[in-house]
């Protein structure tokens, strides 16, 4: 074994990490979940419940923080899907909707919506979206501008088409950036599935960033500048297993940090592990978060990663670092 592998197992395994459970969420929905900027924002991706909320936000210990119902204001709509869901304390709310309209899809075409919400549960503007704008994730700024992935071409030109829409607080357009004929696996549609995972985006003191499955493309528009950087990311591999990216999130440092599934006997074995990507080394390298192992990656903050784990009554939240 060469002395490179032998570091690499060494650095998987020996690194100093800490670990600590700080709080749970009571009584909880197993619904899709996301940690950032010091709140875990829970939101249901399909609903035909007008009298239940659809996003539920709390703080790193669990605390509710604010509930939003998405449906109800909508009397028309029989159902509501939520894309994506970013928050930022003190500053706005931002959901990605489509609405299904009670006279069916065939009659009227499912309508886009980008929703702001203030923290006091108050709709602050419903901004109803061309098709092509349709929103596949997003996230707030510290400026309360919203950076979004758009969802699809709509049998359009994909060279005319920006991947990422920004928004201003009053849902107005600020600007369009990176034609979707720059990425040509996602450019007719934002491609995800159970193989090659879910795209995923975020916002950070380092900028906008947004992960594409599949291509492995990683994409990143720093603060105060106008270019965007690409580059790819590929996957972590082991021998024998084959990889699911579960999710993909940056850190600050601008190294990334992924949740895969590792299928194992012809799927017989599975178990979750994880991986940090380098920005400057370009490597992958496995590490073991206990005691959160086994847990849920739901986001990071500076050099913390964010764990869930689902129990019969509640959903404990696990803090990991190095």
């Amino acid at each position: 074994m060469r002395w490179s592998s032998i570091f690499a197992v060494l650095m998987t395994y020996c690194c100093c990490v800490y670990a600590q459970h700080t709080g749970s969420i009571e009584h909880p929905q197993h619904r899709l979940m996301r940690f950032e900027n010091g709140l875990i924002i829970s939101w249901g991706l399909l609903s035909e419940d007008a009298s239940m909320n659809q996003v539920d936000i709390f703080d790193e210990q669990g605390r509710p923080v604010v509930s939003l119902n998405v449906l109800r204001p909508v009397q028309e709509a029989k159902r509501v899907s939520i894309y994506a869901v970013s928050a930022r304390p003190g500053a706005l709310i931002a959901v990605a909707a489509v609405y299904s309209s009670k006279e069916g899809n065939q009659r009227v075409r499912p309508a886009a919506m980008l929703l702001l919400f203030d923290f006091g549960g108050r709709l602050l503007s419903a901004v109803a979206l061309e098709p092509w704008r349709q929103i596949e994730r997003l996230a707030v700024d510290n400026n309360s501008n919203i950076w979004t992935l758009t969802a699809h071409a709509d049998d359009r030109d994909p060279s005319t088409i920006p991947m990422v829409v920004e928004y201003r607080a009053d849902g107005t357009v600020a600007r369009e950036l990176l034609s979707r004929s720059l990425f040509p696996l996602h450019a007719a549609t934002t491609k995800e599935n159970s193989t090659i995972g879910s795209p995923s985006m975020g916002y950070d003191s380092g900028g906008l960033w947004f992960w594409l499955p599949g291509s492995t493309e990683l994409v990143t528009v720093q603060a105060g500048e106008e270019t965007p950087a690409m580059m790819k990311t590929g996957l972590p591999s082991e021998q024998g297993s084959q990889l699911t990216p579960m999710n993909v999130v940056r850190e600050s440092s601008g190294n990334v940090v992924a949740e895969v599934r590792l299928d194992e006997d012809n799927g017989k074995k599975s178990q979750l592990a994880y991986y940090r990507w380098s920005s400057a080394t370009k490597i992958w390298l496995r590490f073991k978060p206990a005691p959160c192992d086994g847990d849920r990656l739901v986001g990071v903050a500076n050099k913390e990663q964010i764990f869930v784990r689902h129990e019969a009554d509640r959903t404990n939240i696990c803090v990991s670092a190095e």
